[in-house]
């Protein structure tokens, strides 16, 4: 039987990451959440090709989902990251950075569950870029 392939959430709200983590597992994937995004760090930096994609939340105390990302990419170039984000227009998010951190995909709250499994497949099925 093949191995599932497993996705970390990182949100400071423990509902929406235990929500995430049960959707996840149901959807076929194995799943690490966590509420603090220096051990999900912590954790990324022990097993940094575990993960088949990381789901981060942008708003977090301490380090941001934008900061996460451009940390985790020094353990692991080619992860796919899915930014969550209740501020989109608010946040005024730079493109350029958005980019160079390397996020695959940005989910605008509030969005239905079921919107994530497309992105997930379509996020998985591309090429990892040789431009890093």
């Amino acid at each position: 039987m093949p191995t599932r392939p497993s996705v970390m959430v990182v949100d400071d709200e423990t509902e929406i990451a235990e929500l995430f983590g049960r959707f996840l597992e149901s959807s076929g994937f194995n799943c690490n959440y966590f509420t603090d995004p220096q051990l999900a760090l912590d954790n990324f930096s022990k097993h940094p090709n575990s993960y088949c994609l990381v789901i981060l939340d942008l708003r977090m105390p301490g380090l941001d989902g934008l900061g996460l990302a451009r940390r985790l990419r020094k353990y692991n170039k080619t992860i796919k990251v899915i930014l969550v984000t209740g501020f989109l227009m608010e946040e005024n998010i730079d493109n350029e950075m958005v980019k160079d951190v390397g996020i695959s995909a940005i989910l605008e709250k509030p969005f239905h569950l079921k919107e994530i499994n497309p992105l997930i497949k379509e996020i998985l099925a591309e090429q990892p870029s040789n431009s890093r």
